[in-house]
């Protein structure tokens, strides 16, 4: 059963291939290998690839086909016929700015019915009727019997991340209690990318997830829990970004010589916090029962001293206006094609 449900594309092109065939000869092909050939093509990896693939090869084909049925008998066939429907073919898919997987339908249906439609008149009628038969069977097979699933993965990404992240506030804690040292900070620096990759790799593994229980009518469990994965994969951002910033803050401090021991102490210990309200955190995305928690069982709160709250925002507003100039104060403004 987990071979089943979990190798998908192993044994769904070949029994969705079988069907199409016998389906296509039923109907009365004599080309139905057409069909079989639009299982191949059509079944992607998401549900969502593949209805967009399967309708964009079937307007293709109806596409090139009527086209080149209707013209085909009044230019023969060689080369220079050939490329002159192929270019006609390509300037009016352009025109009507049609995706380029279109175009490419439309062009193997002018090259494959100007080959056969006079040596096989019936070719042209089986092309679009064994490209429908193959695209309709792909999706049934693909969304109803065991449909992709990338959930479980986009959520261990995310755990992994969460891990990685937890560690790196312990990191920081532990620069910021060694004195900020600034090889260190490159190092941080380093992590920082390290971790913005692997954010890329599990963001990219929940869209995926996302598309693949879209259009699948009995996944609506899944759907659920995705929108509820994309809600914390928004605090995992955060989170990233958060740790960002505080490294700059903290090495400016460093930098200005006002970085006190007490100030750095009190800093290692607010950080190893957030190190282990992270980690806490992360029981939220192992166990999905606990998605309609709100927060995390233990309540944090890290606030500004009482005589700095009057000070905290705009110096906020401060360090962040300050990191825009130096973000754009490079810019070559003599660059005219700019």
């Amino acid at each position: 059963m987990d071979f089943i449900k979990y190798k998908g594309a192993v044994w769904k092109i070949p029994l969705a291939a079988a069907l199409s065939w016998e389906l296509a000869e039923w109907s009365g092909s004599k080309h139905p290998y057409l069909a079989p050939l639009t299982v191949i093509l059509s079944i992607q990896l998401t549900v969502d690839k593949s209805i967009q693939f399967a309708w964009q090869r079937i307007m293709g084909t109806i596409a090139g086909v009527l086209f080149t049925a209707s013209i085909a008998p009044y230019v023969g066939l060689n080369g220079w016929s050939i490329g002159f429907l192929l270019f006609v073919g390509a300037l009016i898919v352009t025109w009507l700015k049609l995706d380029h997987a279109i175009m490419i339908q439309v062009a193997l249906s002018i090259l494959l019915v100007m080959y056969f439609q006079s040596k096989m008149p019936s070719y042209s009628l089986d092309r679009i009727r064994d490209t429908v038969i193959g695209a309709v069977i792909a999706l049934l097979i693909h969304m109803l019997i065991f449909p992709p699933d990338s959930v479980n993965k986009a959520k261990k990404k995310m755990i992994h991340f969460t891990d990685h992240l937890s560690n790196h506030f312990i990191n920081i804690a532990l620069w910021v209690k060694e004195g900020c040292s600034s090889s260190e900070a490159q190092t941080l620096q380093t992590e920082l990318q390290t971790l913005f990759r692997e954010l890329h790799q599990a963001t990219t593994e929940l869209d995926k997830a996302e598309q693949s229980v879209r259009y699948n009518p009995l996944g609506r469990k899944k759907r659920d829990i995705i929108k509820k994965l994309n809600q914390k994969m928004q605090q995992l951002r955060s989170g990233y970004a958060n740790s960002a910033d505080m490294i700059r803050v903290l090495a400016k401090w460093s930098e200005s010589g006002n970085f006190a021991k007490e100030d750095q102490r009190i800093w290692a210990v607010h950080l190893n916090t957030l190190a282990g309200f992270v980690k806490e955190w992360k029981s939220v995305l192992d166990d999905p029962a606990s998605f309609s928690l709100a927060s995390n069982g233990t309540a944090l709160q890290i606030k500004a001293p009482a005589h700095m709250e009057n000070y905290q925002y705009p110096l906020a507003l401060y360090m962040n206006a300050e990191q825009v100039v130096q973000d754009f104060q490079n810019v070559d403004f003599s660059n005219k094609a700019l």
